[in-house]
């Protein structure tokens, strides 16, 4: 995946993970929002850089998920991803909006963001060529974030320094 991190995208990412954080229901405060292994707008960033799987989450026309990997840059509060033009995905946004992204490593770092999609008007451009040969397009949408949550993995060097000592 890739990032874009300037000092006015970390400052807006740092303020919504806030806002998310004061949000967040008692198992999820527990868990992600937990404070000593809650990421920060840095950290954010260099797991999405690094990242090498992002699942795309919409709402169907008749409530039913559709899931699919994507690849997805952040900015900011902003995500710019590509879908092809004729995926089921596309179509589910122009209905419903709402759309999630996350993306997690083998340590137990995990990254939630979900916001608002919306269609680039005049994206739309050629993409490779399916398997089979047949030409696709891809579209652009911009998102805005509403929600941030993410936690650190377990091995996190920051992590180990403030957790409580185990009594085992």
């Amino acid at each position: 995946m890739k990032t874009v991190e300037t000092a006015s995208a970390t400052q807006a990412l740092e303020a919504l993970l806030a806002r998310s954080a004061n949000k967040a229901g008692p198992a999820l405060a527990q868990s992600v929002g937990w404070p000593p292994r809650a990421m920060t707008a840095a950290e954010v960033f260099e797991f999405w850089q690094r990242a090498k799987v992002v699942a795309m989450a919409t709402v169907g026309e008749h409530g039913q998920p559709h899931t699919a990997p994507v690849h997805a840059v952040l900015t900011g509060n902003k995500l710019s991803v590509l879908v092809y033009d004729n995926a089921v995905r596309r179509r589910d946004l122009a209905t419903n909006p709402r759309v999630s992204f996350t993306s997690w490593d083998n340590e137990g770092a995990v990254v939630i963001l979900s916001g608002l999609a919306r269609e680039v008007e005049g994206s739309t451009r050629d993409a490779r060529p399916s398997q089979g040969g047949a030409p696709r397009q891809v579209v652009e949408f911009e998102v805005t974030l509403t929600r941030v949550h993410a936690m650190r993995g377990k091995s996190s060097k920051k992590q180990e320094a403030v957790s409580p000592p185990r009594n085992d």
